[in-house]
């Protein structure tokens, strides 16, 4: 799925009272810098999305735990904290793929496309595990990762007060939201709606 696209279909569900910052204004001139930062080539997708799409603030999408922060265009950059530096050592991280791409993260698990093998399209990290090699792919594009991200947002906002039930029959969505999110996610999501949808028990 391509920016674009993406882009107007989030744009027929999101609540028109919450600023939606993806697409507000061009940033071409990042693009030199990261590819100097990183010494390799961009993949065009990624040039498209930090050219015309990348909020100019880290913007917060809502999630059953942490926040996904996905990174306002300055936070776009090789040398990241905690990742693949250590600020208080100032030393390198030697276990890091300096492919690795961050555009995102949530609650520090970052998610990262790798500019070594983009074909793997975009990769969620779990933090404190020991490795980077525990990863799961979440989208085939950062089109479809910002769909499925927008979608859960509103899920979880924008229908019943209380979004989530939790009680003897389960961990559910809420009823209404449940309606909406699984039916969009089958169609949205694709192969990913495992990873978008299994931690509801009525998905």
């Amino acid at each position: 799925m391509n920016l674009e696209t993406a882009i107007l279909e989030i744009k027929k569900f999101w609540n028109t009272d919450e600023k939606f910052p993806f697409g507000e204004s061009k940033k071409q001139n990042h693009i030199e810098r990261l590819e100097n930062e990183f010494g390799v080539a961009i993949p065009d997708s990624l040039k498209e999305y930090i050219a015309n799409f990348t909020p100019l603030n880290d913007f917060y999408f809502t999630t059953v735990g942490n926040p996904m922060c996905v990174y306002g265009v300055d936070n776009l950059k090789f040398k990241q904290d905690g990742y693949n530096f250590n600020s208080v050592k100032n030393t390198k991280i030697d276990d890091w793929s300096e492919g690795f791409f961050i555009f995102a993260d949530e609650g520090a698990d970052p998610v990262v496309i790798d500019l070594n093998h983009p074909e793997n399209g975009v990769q969620k990290l779990m933090h404190g595990a020991g490795s980077w090699d525990y990863d799961e792919t979440i989208a085939d594009s950062i089109g479809q990762f910002l769909l499925c991200s927008a979608a859960l947002h509103h899920a979880l906002t924008d229908f019943e007060e209380e979004s989530i039930v939790d009680d003897e029959n389960g961990f559910n969505l809420s009823e209404n939201a449940a309606k909406w999110y699984f039916k969009n996610m089958k169609n949205w999501a694709g192969n990913y709606y495992s990873e978008w949808c299994s931690i509801f028990d009525n998905h």
